[in-house]
Order: C-alpha cells, then structure tokens, then sequence
C-alpha cells in the first residue's frame, strides 16, 4: 500500500483504495513531449557587477509528440512542429482564425492551442468511468527548459490566451506548472522531465532508457540569430564543423565522429531547416521512448 501523501492525496487513488477497487488502477501512459530550438543573440552585456550576459535567445522551432494510449497498452503517437517559418506561410492567418487567436498570435501560441485539442484526447483515453473520479489535467513534459518556458508562458498569459497557475519551485529550478487555456476545462501540467530521471542530459537519459544503438541528433545553435535565421537555413549544403564552436562551452560542441554521422543525416533533407525539424522532433520521441521505459 503505498504511503506518500502526494499519492494518498491523488483523488483517483482515494477513491480505488477506499472502495478497494486497487486492481483497476492503471497507469497514465498518456501524456506530450515537447522540445524547443532557439536562437542565440551575442549581447555581451554588463548586468551588474561580475555578471555578464552572454547571449539573449529567442524561439525558433517547437516540436512535440503527443501519446494517445490505447487499451492494449500499445500507443498512437502523433507529432507536430512548428517555426519561425510557419508565421510567414499564407494560410497561418486562418489557423489563428481557427483557433480564435488574436492575429498577433506566434506559431507557439497556435501550438498551445492545439497541444490543448490534443490533451482533450488524451483525457478521452485515460479517464476511468464516471463514478472513479480523474483529475482533467494532462501532463507536457519538456527537457531543461523551465525558466524559457515561463517566458513562454507569461507571453501568452500576455495575449489572454491562457492563465497559468503559480508556479511549483522558483525561476531558477521550476516542477512543474499548471496552466488553463480560455474557458476550457482541460488542464496541462508542464514538468520538467529531467525531475524525473534525475541530474542528467537527454544525451545520457538516451543511453540509459533507450535502446543503446540509437544516437542523439545534433544542431548548430550558436550561429544562427534573429537576423539571419531565413538565410542560413534555407541553404542546402550542411553546416561546417566549424560552425559548431560554441562559445558558451569554449569549443565545439560536437567531436570528428558526431559531425560525421550528421553528414550522413543530412543527406535525407532539402535543406538546414528540415534537419533541425526532423532533429527537434527526434528529441521529443526520445523523451517518450525514455518515459515509457520508465512507466513500465
């Protein structure tokens, strides 16, 4: 039986322990990975004494991939990405329209949208029959990325697009938040998934939790920014090794063996912007991978 509050406090688990109804748990293979890519502006500003700030990043590209479970315990996996290119596609005026989002609205402020649509789903597939009280909330777990998240999410608290709940933790090291979208219902519960699996990279975590001959995709963050971002990415010749030198690790970021296995990766794409695509989507089904391990 177990003992921790946060459990016993679980109104789901009240109501199966009190009625002994334990053998009818299950449980929740349902939930959203997502993963963001950014650019990085040099600053190099004094903020106060002894403290500089390097770079300022904005977003580029969110990808996630959301899973519906099914009975058999098997998954339907649904992914999605959207970038900086999508807002300057000629129909993303109707999308916001769709959604009824203001026609200032990001491609992350859609994705909020439909990351909602999707967790209605979810819940569809999760909830115990209407007597077994279930909490509408569904859980989005991102990678080490909490403090730009909350940028995130105060910006589309911004526009009324959603109301975020305070914050579990603090800026520097936030759990988890819970936010509501308009008049909805439903609610996410974004978590940091490394407070899952402990201290450790998504690279380490693909080793641990994954199968062992996979390999973690990799991108050149450093060298693109907000002002030349469409330039450097629709070019159709890969980035340099050079071009992986990252001044925040004061060096490259790759080794000789990294950059060759992204030559090989990149042969499949047209272009720079489909491999950060297919490279940003990749992590949030590593995330799934390793949470689905974790679950079983």
């Amino acid at each position: 039986m177990p003992i921790c509050p946060a459990i016993l406090r679980h109104p789901t688990m009240e109501y199966l322990m009190a009625y002994g109804l334990m053998d009818q748990f299950k449980a929740q293979r349902g939930f959203i990975t997502y993963d963001f890519e950014t650019l990085s502006d040099q600053v190099m500003k004094n903020i106060k004494d002894q403290i500089t700030l390097l770079s300022q990043l904005s977003k580029l590209s969110i990808a996630s991939t959301k899973v519906h479970p099914n009975r058999d315990k098997t998954q339907e996996l649904v992914k999605i990405c959207y970038t900086l290119f999508d807002e300057l596609a000629n129909d993303y005026q109707e999308q916001l329209k769709n959604y009824g989002l203001p026609s200032n609205s990001s491609f992350v402020h859609l994705w909020l949208a439909q990351t909602f649509e999707s967790a209605e789903q979810i819940y569809q597939c999760m909830k115990y029959d209407e007597n077994i009280p279930f909490d509408k909330c569904v859980k989005v777990l991102g990678w080490n990325s909490s403090r730009f998240d909350i940028t995130l999410l105060w910006d589309a608290q911004y526009y009324e697009i959603l109301t975020m709940v305070v914050p579990v933790g603090d800026l520097n090291n936030t759990k988890s938040i819970i936010v509501t979208y308009k008049k909805q219902l439903i609610k996410l519960q974004i978590v940091g998934a490394e407070n899952l699996f402990g201290l450790m990279t998504l690279k380490a975590c693909v080793k641990d939790y994954c199968d062992k001959s996979g390999h973690k995709d990799v991108f050149s963050n450093e060298i693109i920014n907000s002002k030349n971002w469409k330039e450097v990415l629709m070019k159709t010749e890969p980035f340099e090794y050079e071009d992986f030198q990252s001044q925040l690790k004061g060096g490259c970021s790759i080794t000789k063996d990294e950059y060759n296995q992204y030559l090989v990766d990149f042969t499949r794409f047209n272009n720079r912007l489909d491999y950060p695509k297919n490279y940003n989507t990749n992590d949030t089904q590593t995330m799934v991978k390793s949470l689905l391990n974790l679950i079983d």
